[in-house]
């Protein structure tokens, strides 16, 4: 069993694979107006991370060496279900695993919607 099997989602996890584009009328997924990744960012935080300045780097080069379960599980228990319909981690799971340690870490703050 994979470690991210045994952990247990609850009600209001964000599931990332819900920021995903719909296809063009084409169906073409290259017709795609932003990148799937960068769809799936701004939708869930506004906003991506910002990796020419170092601490995103810096994160960055951490969750890309992470094992994938060990990125996928911390993103779950964050509240983020990183994982697609088709099993596989969506586009950019690292991304938001780095968005997610950034608020952790208070190098960025998310807004309320309506400003308050």
């Amino acid at each position: 069993m994979k470690k991210s099997e045994n952990i247990k989602l609850f009600d209001p996890a964000i599931r990332a694979a819900d920021f995903l584009p719909e296809l063009k009328d084409d169906g073409d997924p290259e017709s795609y107006e932003l990148p799937q990744s960068d769809k799936i960012l701004f939708g869930l935080f506004g906003d991506s991370p910002d990796y020419s300045k170092w601490k995103f780097e810096r994160l960055w080069k951490k969750f890309h060496r992470a094992d994938d379960e060990d990125t996928i599980a911390y993103c779950l228990k964050k509240g983020i279900d990183v994982m697609g319909n088709n099993g596989e981690p969506v586009p950019g799971f690292r991304d938001i695993a780095v968005m997610l340690k950034s608020i952790d870490k208070g190098y960025i703050k998310l807004a309320k919607e309506g400003g308050v």
